[in-house]
């Protein structure tokens, strides 16, 4: 499904842009050698899909999605996006310095205008938020520089207000949140929660969809295709864009999984800790490749639709540029 946008102009529509992540086509990626799909063959397709943006994982070994570690490749990763005029984000994870430094030069020989990341650190509480904002006042002069928007993510460890209390510290205009529509969930923190407190930093969010289930290690958060969830993603779309947030990153998480990080009698009440049906518990990384392969791209298809229809229906128009 191809993504409509609209020409730059000022009117009273809600205009947002629109990015796609990575992660959506994990698999894709991933079983290279079957699919014989990277980087660019992402960037030709989204172009062409009308997005906006890509938001590409840079983690691990050989700079995962990415594909590749060199200058050169760098460079051509930056024309692709340029040729076809869309706009990157980075994703990489570990606040230290060092790779915050690394990654930051990477993100901008990409052509990348924002680098997320997420704190690793493994501690009590007190001290990782001492370590974090460490680390972002530390980094932020370089981000500066580079003109790259380092933004620090709700990723399955901190509630919003203690993400706000850090980036409250660091104080920073080149250090901001992204907010992830489900991850305060893994913490026992309702979506719009989190949201209010980390609003005024938010400028970056992922889009997705979860449900609750009981499985066979325990109750966790399972990831599934935008707008069969329980997640309250059109009321959370509006109030994003009431804070000011005009870029929107669509997020594929149909087959993911992760565990609850608090006592299921500590969930708040709201409809999006309901438990589901026990039957949709699915691990990707559990399938054969093929099926990971075909039946992903069937979850991408329908959440797109769904989120697109949702966008639609609720006034907002992707508007080139974003």
């Amino acid at each position: 499904m191809a993504v409509k946008q609209t020409p730059v102009k000022q009117t009273a529509v809600k205009q947002i842009g629109l990015h796609v992540h990575s992660f959506s086509l994990r698999y894709q990626f991933r079983y290279h050698q079957l699919t014989r799909y990277d980087v660019f063959d992402y960037i030709d397709e989204m172009a062409q899909r009308g997005f906006t943006g890509v938001n590409v994982s840079a983690n691990g070994v050989g700079y995962r999605d990415l594909g590749g570690t060199t200058a050169g490749h760098f460079a051509a990763v930056s024309d692709a996006l340029a040729a076809r005029g869309i706009r990157l984000e980075l994703d990489t994870s570990d606040t230290s310095v060092d790779n915050m430094s690394t990654m930051l030069r990477v993100a901008a020989a990409c052509g990348a205008d924002t680098l997320r990341t997420y704190t690793k650190y493994s501690a009590p509480l007190s001290e990782v938020i001492g370590w974090t904002v460490r680390d972002l006042r530390a980094i932020a002069p370089l981000a500066a520089d580079l003109g790259v928007l380092v933004v620090l993510e709700n990723h399955e460890d901190f509630t919003g207000p203690v993400l706000a209390e850090i980036l409250g510290a660091v104080d920073h205009a080149s250090v901001r949140a992204l907010y992830d529509y489900g991850n305060s969930q893994m913490v026992g923190e309702d979506p719009l929660a989190a949201l209010a407190a980390m609003a005024p930093f938010i400028e970056r969010v992922h889009a997705k969809d979860h449900v609750l289930l009981r499985g066979p290690d325990g109750a966790l958060v399972q990831g599934v295709p935008f707008g069969s969830g329980r997640l309250p993603v059109a009321e959370i779309t509006d109030r994003l864009y009431a804070a000011g947030v005009r870029r929107f990153c669509f997020e594929n998480v149909w087959s993911y999984t992760a565990p609850l990080k608090c006592a299921t009698d500590e969930l708040p009440a709201t409809e999006c800790f309901r438990f589901d049906e026990p039957g949709r518990y699915l691990v990707g990384d559990r399938l054969p490749a093929t099926s990971a392969v075909s039946e992903e791209r069937v979850a991408f298809d329908d959440g797109l639709r769904a989120f697109l229809e949702m966008l639609e229906s609720r006034g907002y128009q992707v508007q080139a540029g974003r």
